[in-house]
């Protein structure tokens, strides 16, 4: 007898099915070209989008935060230092299309993820890092038209006040149609 067969199986959690507005599991993403794209800076820390990747329907954004060794450091009295996924959203990240829909980021699916949402979706879906770098994955849906795309950030904490970066709609729109498609007959 083996060591784990007296033991009971993993639970299984409950995984929502997958939806349109979800990040696609059967297909790999094209990348969108550019340099790391500075949203905002202080003498304490600094936020950039560090990547991009396309798929047919959406795309992701690959956010880096960057704290100075010493700034809001825990210990000489100073409380720990505000991090890119606090409870209270001490980081703010959105977007505004070309025709001027904004789009503020939330945390996880919201309240009801098998409803269609009502307008465009931006929303972490992985978060890690360490002292002194945060790193959070960004789902938004649907593709953004062709056009000026601004990054906005605030990281007021860190006195990051509101910053914008523009990029071209059309980079993402290009990268996404040379996303590969799996296996087409799966919709997830």
């Amino acid at each position: 007898m083996a060591f784990f067969d007296e033991l009971p199986g993993p639970e299984r959690a409950e995984v929502p099915s997958p939806q349109p507005w979800d990040p696609p599991e059967a297909e790999f993403p094209g990348v969108v070209p550019g340099s790391t794209l500075l949203l905002g800076q202080s003498g304490q820390a600094a936020v950039a989008i560090t990547g991009m990747l396309a798929y047919s329907a959406g795309f992701e954004i690959f956010l880096t935060g960057r704290i100075r060794r010493g700034a809001g450091a825990a210990g000489g009295g100073q409380p720990p230092p505000p991090r890119l996924r606090p409870p209270g959203r001490q980081l703010r990240f959105g977007m505004q299309l070309p025709g001027g829909t904004k789009i503020v980021g939330e945390r996880g699916h919201g309240p009801d993820h098998e409803a269609r949402p009502a307008g465009p979706v931006l929303r972490a879906f992985m978060l890690g890092g360490g002292p002194h770098a945060e790193f959070a994955r960004w789902w938004a849906w649907p593709l953004p038209p062709a056009g000026p795309l601004e990054f906005v950030c605030e990281w007021a904490p860190f006195g990051i006040t509101e910053s914008r970066a523009t990029i071209d709609g059309q980079l993402i729109l290009d990268a996404a149609s040379a996303s590969t498609r799996l296996w087409p007959e799966d919709q997830g």
